[in-house]
């Protein structure tokens, strides 16, 4: 008979198993999106093509009792998250945004029927749990993914003119045309020329107000020489002292331009100021010794500046001769003109002044203050100080 006696239970010590997953796209929709504000467009649009996504939960067993693979069809307490900014929701089945997969293979899988965003895009979170069959153990899956937008939305388009904020112009040197020409970029190139989706606006500013210029041929439009599109050519002898332009553009990525700049058009301004620079004046044809019985001075005057003599003077100045004899206290206006021939008197001072004759205007008739025109019905001009 015996002794003693041992008892104890011997199971298998299965090694843990190895899990891992992935959220993969089934199809070809992709999992990121471009967007579009100028058509307000999705691409791919997810409510007309929906974005498949697969949440692949696999198990490995280390000692190969179980098949290692997907265990999908397996899963428990499955559940799908939607995450926008900060705000975490539970999918549930009455939600028409999405379509959950939850018999069978594919399980978990879930079928995106709405669009992301570029400020907050959209993100998903995925649980699940499987029972190891040969412990009871909890095994939890527990993955996430974003859908990404890239914004292609064209960046607002840049007016630009080809002069400056603020001009100089030499009426002595400069030539008297000069091309205002507005540019527009949309990303990288100039698209200006595009008549189906830029249209120009130009205006003068005249006492703080816009004035429309549209043909060339308003009250004003003295100095307009022509007006082409995104071009406006003007006469600068007839800005007066100066004249501010004003461009604004009436953009349309689809082609349907506006007949009036919207409040928010891209607008851009140039000044043309006339400025006429430091000069020096002289003459030649009165030296200071005089050859006894000359009794007239046959002057020419000429001006100078730092380009050196200036051509065609009479066109910008006015030449006013003066003349103090011995026998007088102060200065007489003597002649005017640039080769005027003046009375010698021996001793005699002589004093030449240069006025600027000034810029174009229009002549008036000072009795009833009406607009002088030629027998063809043409405006006159003249210089302001002529």
């Amino acid at each position: 008979m015996g002794i003693k006696s041992k008892t104890k239970r011997l199971d298998v010590n299965y090694t843990p198993l190895q899990i891992s997953g992935s959220i993969e796209v089934v199809g070809s929709v992709p999992d990121r999106q471009i967007y579009s504000s100028d058509v307000k467009e999705y691409t791919p649009d997810y409510t007309l093509t929906p974005l498949v996504l697969f949440p692949r939960c696999n198990a490995t067993d280390p000692d190969s009792y179980l098949k290692s693979g997907s265990v999908n069809a397996s899963l428990t307490n499955m559940k799908w998250y939607q995450i926008i900014g900060t705000q975490r929701t539970l999918i549930n089945s009455d939600n028409t945004d999405y379509e959950i997969t939850t018999e069978g293979d594919n399980k978990g899988q879930i079928k995106v029927k709405r669009n992301s965003s570029v400020s907050s895009p959209l993100a998903f979170e995925f649980y699940a749990e499987y029972v190891d069959t040969r412990t009871s153990q909890v095994y939890m899956f527990r993955m996430s993914t974003v859908i990404a937008v890239s914004d292609a939305t064209l960046p607002a388009p840049i007016l630009k003119l080809d002069s400056p904020a603020t001009v100089a112009w030499n009426p002595l040197r400069n030539p008297l045309t000069r091309k205002i020409t507005a540019s527009v970029f949309a990303g990288e190139s100039d698209i200006a020329s595009d008549k189906q989706k830029c249209q120009f606006f130009w205006f003068r500013m005249t006492d703080g107000s816009l004035e429309p210029i549209t043909d060339g041929n308003g009250d004003n439009d003295w100095e307009i020489e022509a007006i082409d599109h995104n071009t406006l050519t003007i006469n600068q002898d007839y800005i007066g002292e100066d004249q501010t332009y004003v461009c604004k553009l009436g953009y349309s990525a689809d082609g349907s331009l506006p007949s009036a700049p919207p409040d928010d058009a891209p607008t851009a301004t140039t000044t043309i100021r006339r400025r006429i620079p430091e000069v020096e004046v002289d003459w030649k044809g009165a030296p200071t010794q005089v050859a006894g019985g000359t009794e007239k001075l046959k002057l020419e005057a000429f001006v100078m500046d730092g380009m050196g003599v200036v051509p065609d003077p009479e066109e910008w100045f006015r030449f006013v001769w003066k003349v103090k004899s011995p026998y007088s206290q102060s200065y007489s206006k003597q002649a005017e003109g640039i080769k005027p021939t003046i009375t010698f008197i021996p001793g005699m001072m002589l004093e030449l002044e240069v006025q600027d004759r000034g810029p174009q205007a229009i002549l008036i008739d000072d009795t009833d203050g009406s607009v002088l025109q030629d027998a063809d019905g043409n405006v006159l001009f003249d210089r302001i100080n002529n």
